[in-house]
């Protein structure tokens, strides 16, 4: 009998801190056009171009102009 009790007992102690880790949500990142980049867009090279030259966290193609991404 006090083996059940103590099974439900880290049973509900691990749900409760499972629980609490869900909380933590991942950063929103916000989008602004690239503030030198002309051209077509390229993936890899828009992305590199954020991080070096707009110092944001990355780069993506959108509707055909680069957008540098930064966390909210």
């Amino acid at each position: 009998m006090a083996s059940k009790i103590t099974f439900c007992a880290l049973l509900f102690c691990f749900f409760l801190m499972f629980a609490s880790e869900m909380q933590i949500t991942e950063a929103k990142y916000c989008r602004k056009p690239s503030k030198g980049w002309n051209g077509k867009c390229f993936e890899k090279k828009c992305d590199n171009w954020c991080k070096n030259k707009d110092h944001e966290d990355y780069g993506d193609c959108y509707k055909g102009y680069c957008y540098c991404y930064y966390k909210c």
